[in-house]
């Protein structure tokens, strides 16, 4: 603590003068002038001390300056009051009492806050800057009752002032009355004027401190290196230092060029006189060599006046090497986004072209010295009126998600043409999350749209005929019927099947069989109304949807004069030939509930009606015995698509075991159908079923819904076992098929190394070159790839080598024959044909010990059968997976 003295004050030469004169004059035995003599003695020792007390920060050394002022005084305690900001109320900070007096030993609530609008007398007389000395009776009421309370009968409220304005006030109490005279309160007065100063120096040295603490935090927090240097380019004071530069201790007191880099040191010696002289701050770029590569460094430089009234210069040395780094980084990745035929763009959150990369130039069909007139343009301005709306809807999204989102759509050319872009747009957000930008990438994919034009043609259309094919007729079907539901209209739909077209094909040849068909189809097409629907199921069987029906007479009106259109003369190879046809027609909702059960209906009829003699029409509803017959079958069908659309189908799953641990290794998932009214139905059936009717591409997305559910929660409780789950044909030839399991997996948070993807060996043979590349791609995404009832599909060993499988699962058919020499030696041969290409093995079948032990013996690790655990719900799998199977070992 800074002790206060004032020297050759006022004040001192006051006193210091008249006791000179009482000294002179103590021999003289008036009394007067020795009592004022003793109480300048009295207040000349106590002044020191108060006002060093007072600048103290401790309440102690408070008290004490309040003791010392009280006992100078004789008064019976003394009290300091600060005032609030607003000067309304005075708060009692600090208070003395003696413990001789008769003052009350507590303080009351009224005396600890003083609102100087309850105290007028005691507010206006501090507010001009006098004294208030009153006995109790002299004071109003107010003041009266409140001195009361403690037992006060003088009072003395000296203020203290800063500027002329009181910022609080000295509070003497007596338990009597006393008289001061006017010597006495004189000094009061100007010792309490000193006190006053003493605590606005304080407070000012406090304030002074703290905003020199702000400072320090603040240069630290800005993590600069700053320090201030004299006109002789010495440093003399140092107030944050660099891990790349001499330290703050190494800094002090040295010369610049003696003890900073030369780099920087030489260009601060270079500004300093100028600075200095001209009094105007300067700032420069600087790169320092250091052993840890470059220090990229901003400089400033801000002259200062140092307390002898020299010029000074503060230095703030800023490091910008990361923002340097960031810049060239930044620069470069630009530099590699302008080599991309990608076009990278910037739009405003109003959909106008801010910034782009020199490829937008070249999806334009622009100069680059063009390009520039584009920014500021809206980039509806470029989107063919075609697809307006699909843009709109795709910027809709990007407000409401944080995800990219993709949008394809044609971008006019400066020419007038247009190509097929795709567009991956995403909003960037200020951290507030108001939309800032939208940024994007587009791509030339004019190319790849046309070849997928082509593919979706191949893929809904039949190649041969161009008629439609399964997959666009049922998508037809159920438009047809949602629309028969809504308008309460008939949906007819008819089998035909072309007569003895297997001979034509067997005594000419393909080639006139395919001729044959294109005509036919050609015929048959020609006599249906606008909103029909001929399409090539296969072989030589079309169907033929007769939509929107309200009078039944319309089909059969058709049906004769698509079996008329058969019999036209068609002339092959100089050959004419008079075909006929068989059809079957069913209607919903007369005769079926749903698509399926429609489609099931006709293909009966149909069969029926070559069965009575062909080139011949029949009609479900007139055929009772078929109905009897069939019915049960074309019941189950129809409820097993609506379990399939209910989602009641179980997910069962059988585990595949560790023949040497019997630990669980994996487990595959295979669906269980519980019908309400036959009970459990057979995979055997329902399987075959689903396909017949085209319902196993739904049918396996549930299987693969809930089984990847189910491994989610899995793997939240810790289970690592894989999971394996088939693959149908139908499903593989899908061209988004990878695609969308890569999303399912993201959904559920899987990976592809948590999937074993099961194709039998029949469907991986199935137009093999195809097949193959779909299999590489699911192996490129992660996914391990099993051939499922291996051995039986024929296939050779230069395609089992191609193959991109990890896993060969030996058909039940090997393992049931083990009881065999002939059996034994051909498992032998397989595992060890699987061995040798690296593949690993599962054997299924396992029904009884011996089978796994002398399978343990030909090396296969893995096993799945009956004899381990047939296939199970998920709590029973889930218990296998954690316990393991240990006791069929």
């Amino acid at each position: 603590m800074l002790s206060f003295r004032v020297p050759e004050s006022a004040l001192w030469g006051t006193l210091q003068k008249r006791f000179a004169v009482q000294r002179n004059v103590l021999s003289d035995p008036d009394f007067e002038l020795r009592s004022e003599l003793g109480l300048l003695q009295t207040y000349f020792e106590a002044f020191d001390s108060t006002v060093a007390a007072l600048l103290d920060t401790s309440k102690q050394d408070m008290l004490e300056a309040l003791q010392i002022l009280a006992e100078a005084s004789k008064s019976s305690a003394a009290c300091l009051y600060l005032n609030t900001p607003d000067n309304q109320v005075s708060h009692l900070t600090s208070a003395w009492r003696s413990p001789e007096t008769r003052l009350a030993d507590f303080t009351p609530d009224p005396c600890r806050s003083l609102d100087y609008s309850s105290y007028p007398l005691l507010a206006d007389t501090l507010a001009v800057g006098m004294m208030l000395s009153k006995s109790l009776l002299e004071l109003p009421l107010a003041e009266q009752m409140l001195m009361a309370q403690i037992g006060v009968r003088q009072l003395l409220c000296i203020p203290l002032l800063e500027k002329g304005e009181p910022f609080g006030f000295l509070c003497f109490l007596n338990d009597a009355e006393i008289q001061r005279s006017r010597s006495e309160l004189r000094l009061l007065a100007m010792l309490s004027n000193h006190v006053a100063q003493a605590m606005v120096k304080k407070r000012v040295e406090q304030e002074l401190l703290c905003n020199q603490q702000r400072l320090r935090a603040l240069v630290g927090v800005l993590q600069d290196m700053v320090f201030e240097c004299n006109q002789q380019s010495v440093i003399v004071s140092v107030w944050s230092g660099h891990p790349n530069l001499p330290s703050a201790e190494m800094l002090q007191g040295r010369a610049i060029i003696s003890v900073l880099p030369y780099e920087l040191a030489s260009e601060l010696v270079r500004y300093l006189p100028r600075i200095l002289q001209n009094k105007e701050s300067a700032q420069f770029n600087c790169t320092v060599q250091t052993i840890n590569g470059p220090v990229y460094l901003l400089v400033r430089l801000q002259p200062v006046q140092a307390p002898n009234g020299q010029n000074h210069a503060v230095v703030l040395v800023h490091d910008v090497t990361a923002l340097m780094l960031e810049d060239a980084q930044r620069k470069t990745m630009l530099d590699t986004l302008n080599l991309l035929e990608e076009a990278v763009i910037d739009l405003a959150p109003t959909g106008e072209l801010v910034r782009t990369t020199p490829a937008w130039a070249k999806l334009r069909g622009l100069d680059l010295r063009e390009m520039a007139k584009d920014l500021g343009q809206p980039l509806f301005a470029w989107v063919h009126s075609g697809d307006g709306m699909l843009m709109v809807e795709a910027l809709s999204k990007i407000l409401k998600t944080t995800e990219p989102v993709s949008q394809r759509f044609r971008l006019v050319q400066g020419s007038g043409e247009y190509l097929w872009v795709e567009a991956r747009l995403i909003a960037h957000r200020t951290p507030d999350g108001l939309l800032a930008a939208i940024r994007g990438v587009l791509r030339d994919v004019t190319v790849s749209h046309l070849n997928e034009q082509h593919i979706t043609q191949l893929a809904l259309y039949d190649t041969l005929t161009k008629l439609p094919n399964r997959l666009m007729l049922d998508s037809e079907i159920h438009s047809a019927i949602d629309r028969a539901r809504i308008q309460n209209t008939k949906v007819a739909l008819g089998f035909i099947d072309l007569d003895h077209f297997k001979q034509i094909n067997d005594a000419f040849g393909h080639q006139v069989g395919d001729e044959l068909l294109v005509n036919v189809a050609r015929q048959l097409e020609s006599v249906l109304r606008e909103n029909d629907v001929i399409a090539r199921w296969g072989g030589d069987e079309f169907v033929v949807l007769i939509p929107d029906l309200s009078d039944l007479n319309v089909m059969r009106e058709l049906s004769e004069r698509l079996k008329n259109a058969a019999r036209k003369g068609v002339t092959i190879n100089g050959m004419e030939t008079q075909p006929t046809i068989s059809l079957g027609f069913a209607v919903f909702p007369d005769n079926a509930e749903s698509g399926e059960e429609l489609l099931s209906a006709a293909d009966h009829t149909m069969y029926h009606a070559k069965h009575t003699g062909r080139n011949n029409v029949c009609f479900y509803s007139d055929i009772v015995h078929l109905k009897a017959l069939g019915r049960e079958h074309v019941a189950i069908q129809s409820r097993l698509s609506t379990a399939i659309r209910d989602q009641r189908l179980q997910v069962f799953y059988q585990p595949v075991v560790d023949g040497r641990t019997g630990e669980v290794l994996m487990v595959e998932a295979l669906a269980r159908w519980q019908d309400e009214q036959s009970g459990w139905i057979s995979p055997e059936l329902f399987i075959p079923m689903a396909e017949k009717v085209g319902l196993i591409q739904e049918l396996s997305e549930l299987v693969i819904e809930q089984s990847f559910i189910k491994l989610r929660e899995w793997r939240d409780a810790g289970l690592k076992q894989r999971l394996m789950i088939n693959i149908s044909r139908s499903q593989l030839f899908q061209p988004q098929f990878v695609t969308q399991l890569n999303e399912k997996l993201m959904q559920h948070r899987l990976r592809a190394e948590d999937v074993v993807l099961e194709i039998t060996e029949s469907v991986a043979l199935t137009d093999y070159s195809r097949q193959l590349r779909h299999l590489r791609q699911l192996n490129a995404s992660g996914f391990e790839i099993a051939i499922d009832d291996f051995g039986t599909g024929y296939s050779s060993l230069s395609q089992l080598h191609e193959m991109p499988a990890q896993i060969i699962k030996i058909d039940v058919s090997f393992a049931l024959r083990l009881h065999t020499e002939d059996g034994r030696r051909i498992m032998q041969a397989i595992v060890q044909l699987g061995l040798g290409l690296g593949l690993e093995i599962i054997v299924e079948g396992v029904e009884n010990l011996e089978t796994a032990r002398f399978l343990q013996g030909l090396g296969v690790q893995c096993m799945q059968g009956f004899y381990f655990s047939e296939p199970v719900p998920s709590g029973v799998a889930e218990l296998w997976m954690r316990l393991g199977l240990q006791a069929k070992i």
